[in-house]
């Protein structure tokens, strides 16, 4: 269970939303939050920037600190709050290394509103760069208060990889705070049937008809892994747990289906898995966080490979199992 939840604030309602769900989850688990503000000292002249930058610093202050006092009131949550300077990320990522937090709460968008970036340029980074599970909400508009509803459905995507596997520990731990089912899904990508032919191109290949035998073998593969963790989610003490294998050739856009069509309230997913180097930050996590409206519970793993995973035609047929599943 979580025992501390870093929620990084800016001075606007818009990351303030973040407050109402992290509330919830720290008064569920009895954990405490810690909030920082990352001050941004204003272009002034030397002199008369020092004095603004003095002031401005202090009613930042008294602005987070009266957050903390609110939270503590019935029903109270323990909170404690700090004022960083420098780089506003890498002071995010590095307070919440500094203070151990369990989780990251944030919204989509701060201060640096909805238009500059399609997830928020301080979102973006800490996910990026964040070596904790980092759960980041959509912003409502400004004048919706602060949400508590914690979530019901979660669905857990993993690929068959240790990498994607890292997501189920933080994912199962809001299960257990909320009471929430959770759905383990694999997406499976269709298996291609390559002929016979050596000087087969990756467009041929990528056009072919699939090979269904191949196909269900992964499909039934899929279906053990799922088993295994539900079984070890059991043991644990969880039992409302279903698993799904979809056949699909377009896995984010199947995610994001799946949890509509279940009625899901928030995805969970690590930011690599399968063919993980080939991008900073996993294609399919990153087309989940374009395209859904759900909060997305996302965790990088702590290792990741440092070469990207290229494909010659020579060496497709034996890599069939991996690049299936990407």
């Amino acid at each position: 269970m979580f025992k501390k939840l870093l929620v990084p604030l800016d001075g606007s309602v818009l990351a303030e939303q973040a407050l109402g769900v992290a509330g919830a989850i720290a008064r569920a688990s009895e954990a405490n939050l810690d909030l920082v503000l990352v001050h941004q000292p204003l272009p002034l002249g030397a002199i008369r920037g020092q004095q603004r930058a003095v002031a401005q610093w202090q009613a930042e202050d008294r602005y987070v600190e009266g957050i903390v006092e609110e939270l503590k009131t019935s029903p109270g949550v323990p909170a404690s709050h700090t004022i960083l300077g420098g780089n506003v990320v890498d002071a995010i990522v590095s307070r919440a290394h500094d203070i151990d937090a369990d989780l990251i709460v944030m919204t989509s968008h701060g201060r640096t509103g909805i238009s500059r970036a399609w997830m928020g340029s301080v979102t973006d980074g800490v996910v990026r760069q964040a070596r904790k599970p980092v759960l980041v909400l959509r912003a409502a508009d400004s004048h919706v208060p602060r949400g508590t509803r914690l979530f019901n459905r979660i669905v857990v995507t993993l690929d068959g990889s240790a990498l994607a596997a890292d997501i189920v520990e933080p994912a199962s731990d809001l299960a257990r705070c909320t009471w929430a089912r959770l759905f383990l899904l694999r997406i499976v990508r269709p298996v291609p049937r390559i002929p016979a032919a050596t000087d087969v191109t990756w467009a041929t290949y990528s056009s072919l008809v699939p090979d269904e035998v191949a196909t269900r073998q992964l499909v039934e593969d899929a279906h053990q892994e799922l088993a295994a963790v539900e079984h070890s989610l059991a043991l644990q003490g969880l039992r409302d747990v279903e698993t799904h294998v979809v056949v699909d050739t377009h896995p984010a856009q199947a995610i994001i289906d799946f949890a509509r069509a279940h009625e899901a309230d928030m995805i969970a997913m690590a930011t690599h898995g399968r063919g993980a180097s080939r991008l900073l930050l996993g294609s399919v996590a990153d087309k989940v966080l374009r395209a859904s409206d759900l909060p997305v519970l996302l965790r990088r793993p702590l290792v990741i490979p440092a070469k990207a995973d290229l494909l010659d035609a020579a060496s497709v047929a034996e890599q069939l199992p991996a690049i299936a599943n990407i």
